[in-house]
């Protein structure tokens, strides 16, 4: 993972349903109203690619199915952050680090994990060497009932058949492995209840404060 660059990764990591999608334009949007530098934002952009879609579905039909679902996003995020642009700071919809924890998910989920399991675990942590560094992630963090109760309310028709019990094994992953993964690639970690949601401005905030001082220097921004 390279250490070297003079711009901000911010990752937004959570369980699926916990509300990125509607967090994420006001988060950006919060951060450019208050810094002097500005902020992109990349998303994975699931719902209008069909091949996502098609492999999702079919890994959720059948388990077996995961490992080639789980390689095309982990290659889709590693090639999204390739040549980004110095002059700007970034806020990414999951990084690979939700690929290690997903990965952890599965091999707890196996019966008895083959070659393809351990050989993808290691792929994600080749691909992290030339990733940027990540300065920080914000793990949304919420009740997995309530995640599940999102998750269906939502209705997409490609997580069809996502277990309430799969959602709990997730949530379980990120609490476990996620403070590990941040210490091991040196990323900060902010964990952030959000089982009920939670104000948009006071992270961006917190952000600009905890993980950028300068840029909150700069723009005259507190932690209230």
């Amino acid at each position: 993972m390279s250490t070297q660059q003079n711009f901000n990764l911010i990752a937004i990591e959570g369980n699926i349903g916990v509300g990125k999608s509607t967090l994420l334009p006001k988060l950006i949007n919060e951060l450019n109203t208050h810094s002097t530098e500005q902020w992109q934002l990349i998303i994975e952009d699931v719902d209008t690619d069909t091949e996502f879609q098609r492999l999702l579905k079919a890994f959720t039909v059948d388990p077996t199915k995961r490992i080639e679902f789980q390689r095309y996003i982990t290659n889709k995020r590693a090639d999204i952050c390739q040549h980004l642009n110095p002059e700007c700071n970034y806020v990414i919809e999951r990084s690979l680090f939700s690929d290690l924890v997903f990965c952890q998910a599965n091999l707890a989920e196996a019966c008895r994990p083959d070659g393809q399991d351990l050989d993808y675990y290691y792929d994600i942590q080749d691909k992290l060497k030339d990733y940027p560094q990540v300065s920080a992630v914000i793990y949304l963090k919420s009740d997995p009932v309530i995640s599940y109760e999102r998750m269906i309310e939502r209705a997409r028709d490609a997580e069809a058949g996502t277990s309430q019990e799969y959602l709990q094994l997730i949530s379980d992953c990120h609490d476990t492995f996620l403070p590990h993964i941040c210490r091991r690639y040196n990323t900060q970690l902010i964990v952030q209840e959000w089982t009920d949601f939670g104000c948009h401005e006071m992270l961006a905030r917190r952000i600009l404060v905890d993980v950028c001082p300068q840029l909150a220097k700069e723009a005259d921004v507190e932690l209230a």
